[in-house]
């Protein structure tokens, strides 16, 4: 089975227990900007807009996305301009577990690179098939 998650990489490989990627996991989710705080950053919105937008989700099982999208208030490529930002600037697992002092910057490196390895070779292993 793949392993598409470097939390789970880390727990099968016992580096680190599952309440460790839990609690991380966590972290990084309380400390992800939001899609409305960026695009207010990005001037892609107005704060009503935002506020519309919220209001328009309560109730609903839909991402702020999908309704800022069904308002006409952004396109599509624009949640996906969103979604990559919120990617790249959110916390990593990895450099979480090293601020809570379960790895030392070396030891995830290392770790990193074995994962890479791993997915890589997954990858092309399912492409042969």
């Amino acid at each position: 089975m793949a392993s598409h998650r470097f939390g789970q990489f880390l727990i099968n490989s016992g580096v680190v227990e599952e309440e460790d990627v839990l609690n991380a996991l966590e972290i990084q989710r309380r400390h992800t900007r939001k899609i409305g705080r960026i695009a207010l950053e990005h001037r892609m919105l107005t704060m009503r807009q935002v506020l519309d937008i919220l209001d328009h989700q309560i109730g609903t099982h839909k991402h702020f996305g999908e309704v800022a999208v069904e308002l006409g208030f952004l396109l599509p490529e624009q949640i996906e301009e969103l979604l990559k930002i919120q990617i790249e600037t959110r916390l990593k697992v990895g450099e979480i577990l090293v601020e809570m002092g379960l790895l030392g910057d070396k030891q995830l490196a290392t770790l990193l690179a074995k994962f890479r390895e791993l997915q890589a070779r997954e990858q092309g292993a399912g492409s042969s098939g």
